[in-house]
């Protein structure tokens, strides 16, 4: 009997064995339906209002606009709009001055924000008699590259709190003379841009800390973070002369009355907070004309934490 029982229980441990080998263990799944990635956007906006003599000119300002560099079309190709420039200026004659204010919109995200400013062309259009007896002779053979005009335009730059009017406590960026650029070749020489840092790991001009970036303007919301630049120029020499800082007062322009000066008409230089003479500008320039572009940049800030607006050496900015 018992080896019966003994028997048994082994073709019972046997059957074990193979009821194990065909049924499924436990399990159980659960799904997650609808993942999206979508790669994050930056937009730079810009709007410009700009003063020539001390009078606003329509011809260089502009509102808003996320995309500067195209000309608006109409229905049948007529040009609506011209392109967005920030110089626009036929005429010019020692001692005039400009002065523009450009609000910065960055939309979505975060970014560091840089200028570079490049000299375009200089050039020598036609000699006049002025002009022959001012270069001794140089100006026979007038010739691309070969202006004076951008050397006698200077520029003052800062970081403005939007009332167009440079004030203490605003701090002036790296400026001089245009011509001191040089000429930008045909291969577009990077040593003949001027990289300005807005804001990148370095510094904010605006908050004057290292690390700190621009925040967004968020569309359909009130958080509207704009940042404005100041820039002035002078057809001769020009100096900041800082006005004092009136928070009371929104409608400050260049075309005002702001340096307490009431023998002056409204609109000089020192409405502005600069001065400008063109005492030592000469005939040399006469018919000359100079061009350039100025390019804004918006790069994220995220994943970019030793960002430079200053080209490296390696090649990058990180």
């Amino acid at each position: 009997m018992r080896k019966i029982l003994y028997g048994l229980s082994i073709i019972v441990a046997v059957t074990a064995v193979v009821v194990g080998a065909t049924t499924a263990f436990y399990n159980d799944e659960e799904t997650s339906s609808g993942n999206v990635l979508v790669a994050g956007s930056i937009d730079l906006g810009i709007d410009n209002t700009s003063y020539y003599n001390g009078v606003l000119n329509p011809g260089t300002s502009w509102t808003l606009d996320y995309d500067i560099e195209d000309e608006v079309l109409g229905a049948i190709g007529q040009v609506l709009e011209l392109p967005r420039v920030f110089f626009n200026f036929l005429d010019l004659k020692p001692g005039d001055y400009g002065e523009d204010t450009i609000s910065l919109h960055v939309k979505d995200n975060d970014s560091w924000l840089c200028a570079d400013v490049t000299l375009t062309s200089n050039d020598d259009v036609t000699c006049t008699e002025p002009e022959q007896d001012a270069e001794v002779g140089q100006c026979q053979e007038p010739g691309v590259g070969l202006g004076d005009l951008a050397q006698d335009i200077n520029f003052l730059w800062w970081a403005d709190d939007g009332d167009n009017v440079l004030e203490e406590g605003e701090r002036p960026l790296p400026g001089g003379p245009l011509g001191a650029l040089g000429v930008e070749d045909v291969d577009g020489d990077p040593d003949l841009t001027a990289y300005v840092t807005l804001a990148d790991s370095s510094n904010n001009i605006w908050s004057g800390l290292p690390n700190d970036p621009v925040d967004p303007f968020l569309p359909n919301s009130e958080d509207e973070d704009i940042r404005y630049i100041g820039k002035a120029f002078c057809f001769g020499a020009i100096q900041p002369q800082a006005l004092p800082d009136v928070d009371t007062d929104p409608n400050r322009s260049p075309a005002g009355q702001n340096d307490g000066d009431l023998n002056n008409t409204p609109g000089q230089p020192t409405d502005g907070g600069f001065t400008c003479s063109g005492q030592n500008a000469g005939n040399e320039s006469q018919t000359d004309s100079a061009t350039l572009s100025i390019t804004f940049r918006a790069e994220q800030s995220r994943h970019l934490p030793n960002f430079s607006c200053q080209p490296q050496p390696n090649g990058t900015n990180d």
